[in-house]
Formats: structure tokens, sequence, C-alpha cells
């Protein structure tokens, strides 16, 4: 018997997720759910430049929770509103429904995260007896399952780089471009991660999940964000890019052990190779030729050693591996206990769970 799944969400990463339960075999979509009500009533297929196949987009809750299915793949934006996201999935939740998502960052390490709504998560779980899953890329499974496995190849561990190398030209999403990463903006300009309110609330519980794996205790946290101009116009999946603006973007938290800098994690993301100043951290095999998209996992120890998760596509890849390991999750949660699932404590499975 198939999955019975509702989707929702049909944005850059939502379409991958879709196109994914309406290819696999053992999954059957049953309703979709669309945050903007001029696609309600368009067919799931036609809004992803595929053939019909006979689901209508809705754009409320109540019918699709009344299909009663047995996971929902939600990939709304939780970055633009949490709150709102965490109600709607606890919604899910609370009707016994399982979830699967790449919207609730601070879900994705529920062991190493204080986010008030994991608490509003969890009782949804109780109430209903379902599951929650939430993973992604990064956070998710780059700076999570793989990079907590890559830690058994050492002997000893002085310090880990967890690092995101991506050119986000081609990246379709306004709201993450402008407003979080700050592409186009001054160079000055306070954004969700120039700010660092961001970074904690987004990737602290992942920095915690790693070093818990380590067996260090975060003791105290700091901060960085360095901008760099555009050399010239571009135009971009968002719009244009204005020379002299952000085109370039490095930014880091850190998580201080004992006293050292002995976790950090770092993004250099970039509109253009060109503009990234001398003296950022770069792959070495990347200079001259910085189209793709890469995760970094680098071990400073005994011995010493660098794993790369690199996808020649860019960000395109990136969308798909954030999609998929949501999707192949889905038989794993429905067989699972009821609660929130922490991604770095599971068998690690693939599309044939």
């Amino acid at each position: 018997m198939a999955y019975r799944i509702v989707h929702w969400g049909t944005g850059a990463t939502g379409r991958h997720a879709l196109g994914a339960v309406i290819d696999r075999a053992d999954m059957e979509l049953v309703g979709l759910c669309v945050w903007n009500a001029d696609k309600a009533g368009r067919d799931a297929g036609e809004l992803i430049g595929r053939e019909p196949v006979g689901v209508a987009a809705s754009h409320d809750l109540d019918p699709l929770i009344a299909l009663r299915p047995d996971a929902v793949t939600y990939f709304g934006n939780g970055m633009r509103d949490n709150v709102q996201t965490t109600a709607e999935i606890a919604r899910f939740l609370e009707a016994g429904i399982n979830v699967v998502t790449s919207s609730l960052a601070s879900a994705i390490h529920p062991h190493s995260t204080g986010d008030g709504n994991l608490a509003t998560l969890r009782a949804a779980c109780e109430k209903g007896g379902a599951t929650l899953l939430a993973s992604g890329v990064d956070p998710g499974f780059a700076t999570g399952m793989l990079s907590v496995a890559a830690y058994s190849a050492a002997h000893r561990i002085d310090r880990v780089r967890l690092q995101e190398f991506a050119n986000y030209g081609n990246y379709p999403d306004e709201a993450t471009g402008r407003h979080i990463w700050g592409f186009g903006l001054p160079l000055n300009a306070e954004t969700l991660v120039s700010s660092g309110v961001m970074l904690r609330s987004t990737w602290s519980g992942t920095v915690e999940a790693n070093a818990h794996a380590l067996g260090w205790t975060i003791e105290d946290w700091k901060t960085t964000c360095v901008t760099a101009p555009a050399r010239q116009d571009y135009d971009t999946a968002i719009g244009k890019i204005a020379r002299g603006t952000t085109s370039a973007v490095w930014f880091q938290l850190i998580g201080v052990v004992s006293g050292a800098e002995k976790m950090v994690l770092e993004h250099i993301n970039w509109i253009d190779a060109g503009d990234i100043p001398d003296g950022w951290p770069m792959p070495p095999q990347y200079r001259g030729n910085l189209a793709e998209t890469s995760y970094r996992i680098c071990v400073e120890g005994q011995p010493a050693y660098d794993i790369e998760l690199a996808m020649a596509d860019g960000d395109m890849d990136g969308l798909g591996i954030t999609a998929m390991h949501c999707v192949n999750a889905i038989p794993m949660v429905v067989a699972a206990e009821p609660g929130v699932i922490d991604q770095c404590r599971i068998v690690p499975y693939g599309p044939g769970v």
C-alpha cells in the first residue's frame, strides 16, 4: 500500500519535494496546500511544469486534514514566520498526521536547542500520536547526519569547521537573497544574518548537536559577518544587484569550548565569484570556478581531514538534497514512535527505505 501524502508548498524547495512524491511508486499524492490563494484550484502537476496528476491545490487546511494522510511534506517558508509555521505543522500533528519538513530549523536537533516552539510541537505530537522530522541540507544532512558520521574516523579532534560555499546568483527566493543574506543592499545594512539573531536561532542547535557528538559543551557563542561589494551591476534570479552593494557575505557562528573556538559554522555565499575578497576561506579546487555549491566538514586533529559534499548544479542541487532528505524519510517517520526526531540520532536512510 502506498503512503498517502499531502504536500505543502510549491516554491524553490517545495517543487522538488512535490515532484519526488509524484514520482515515487510507494507514495500517493492526495492533497496539496498552497500559500498563494491565486494557485488554489490549479493542478499539482501543472504548478511544477508537469502533466496534470488529478490533485487540485487548496488554500485551506481543514479539508486537507480531513483527508487523513499518512504524512505531510511541509515546505512553507519558516524563515519568514516561524510562529505561523509551527502553528500550521502542529495542526497536522494534533490530528495524528506525521510531518516531514525543511521549514523548522529549530526542530532539526530538538535535544540541542531551547526554542520555545518545540514545546508546542512536542505537545502536538503527544496529543495526536504523530511524529515530526525536520531536516534539510544545512542545517540538516550536511552539517548533521553527515558531519557526525565523519567524526567516527578521528583519534583526536581539536577543532571542527562546518562550511557552506554557495553561488546564489540563480537562487530564486528574494526573501532569502535580500533580507537574509543582504544581496543588493548597502554593505553596512542590518540583515537577519548580520545582526546575529538568525545565526543563533537557525544554527545553534546544529553546533550544539555536533559538539554533543564530540563530548563537548558550548559555554559561549560568538558571531561574525563580513560583506563585499559588487564590482559591477548583475541581473540575477532576484533582480538587479547594483555595483557597490553587497555581492558576497561571510558569516560565522562560533561555539566556545573550554575557552577555545572549537566549533565553527560558517557560510561564504556570493552572487559572483569575482567579488570574493582574497583571504576569505575557499576550497582550493574552487578557485577560478565558483559556480558550484559545496558543504565541507573540516576536522582538525589526528588525523586531520576534510569531507566535501559538492554539487555541480549549485543551489539547484542543494534544493533537491534539502527536499529529498525529508521525502526519503517518510517510511521511517511513519513507523517511528510519536515525538520530534533528532536527525543526528537516527540510522541513515535512502530512497529505498
